[in-house]
């Protein structure tokens, strides 16, 4: 086995231990909604699209695919939600901010913040980007909003 390949299925695996440890301590937090930052306040009053919903990721870990999905919905003027990875728990969004077709999510974790810097493409139903780990890996991760139900009538 290639020792790159060898290197990230470990870091993988323990960053699901990291995830996995990390949502007992994130159930402990405060639950009151985080202040949105200037940035999402700023875009959701702008013409931006709106992120509210379910969206279905899928990250590149080495030769492996990681999917889960993430909700958004809106806070103060910005976002916030949670994100689950099929083979660990859910997490809590910390920040979450969008500036033009960019933006920045960050996943709090006891080694430190895991970030999804991203753009939006598809009229904003779509994020191409890379996943940032506190150790310093970088993973491609692709993101695809759920359609919408009709609304009842």
């Amino acid at each position: 086995m290639h020792t790159a390949t060898m290197r990230t299925g470990t870091m993988f695996a323990a960053l699901l231990i990291t995830s996995a440890l990390t949502a007992r301590n994130v159930s402990a937090q405060p639950t009151r909604p985080m202040p949105a930052t200037r940035t999402a306040e700023a875009s959701a009053a702008t013409d931006a699209p709106d992120l509210q919903g379910i969206w279905d990721f899928t990250m590149r870990v080495g030769e492996r695919s990681s999917p889960g999905f993430f909700a958004l919905g809106p806070v103060d003027r910005g976002w916030a939600g949670s994100i689950t990875m099929y083979l660990t728990n859910t997490l809590a969004v910390r920040p979450f901010t969008v500036t033009g077709d960019s933006l920045r999510m960050v996943v709090a974790s006891r080694e430190g913040d895991v970030r999804f810097l991203a753009r939006l493409t598809d009229g904003g139903r779509r994020m191409e980007g890379t996943v940032e780990y506190h150790g310093g890996a970088r993973l491609p991760m692709i993101a695809t909003r759920r359609s919408q139900p009709a609304p009842s009538p």
